[in-house]
């Protein structure tokens, strides 16, 4: 396999891998799917970290999840889409999960470190040529 095609093979991967993980995250907080909280414990979950409007930041946050999944796992706008979603897990890392040290059954910051360097090389490189549309 020539290197161009190793490199889009992994950004695919790369791509399948997080938005599938995002669609769901997303699912469970905009439609209670997956035994999720759906929107209004979404909302819940939002003002107890302290923000206004919590209901509009809770449909942003989900939709951000769940549309930013299905455009990674398509390849549609991928450094965009790479960037909110980790933009909204670096928002986590720093609301929720911080002050509980690092590993993720303490409810450390592990998982939210594993999504964000995911992420990083989708902002800087794209979602490569086996993309639908990529800018």
């Amino acid at each position: 396999m020539e290197n161009n095609n190793k490199l889009n093979f992994s950004l695919l991967a790369l791509r399948v891998c997080l938005g599938v993980i995002f669609v769901a995250h997303g699912a469970q907080k905009l439609f209670g799917m997956f035994d999720g909280i759906g929107l209004e414990g979404t909302t819940k979950m939002v003002e107890g970290l302290g923000f206004a409007y919590p209901y509009i930041l809770a449909v942003i946050w989900a939709s951000i999840e769940f549309i930013g999944g299905v455009f990674l796992i398509l390849g549609i706008i991928v450094k965009w889409s790479a960037s909110l979603v980790a933009l909204t897990v670096i928002v986590i890392f720093w609301k929720v999960n911080l002050p509980y040290g690092f590993f993720i059954q303490n409810g450390g910051i592990e998982y939210n470190l594993l999504v964000i360097g995911g992420c990083l090389p989708l902002i800087f490189l794209g979602g490569g040529s086996w993309s639908v549309w990529d800018t």
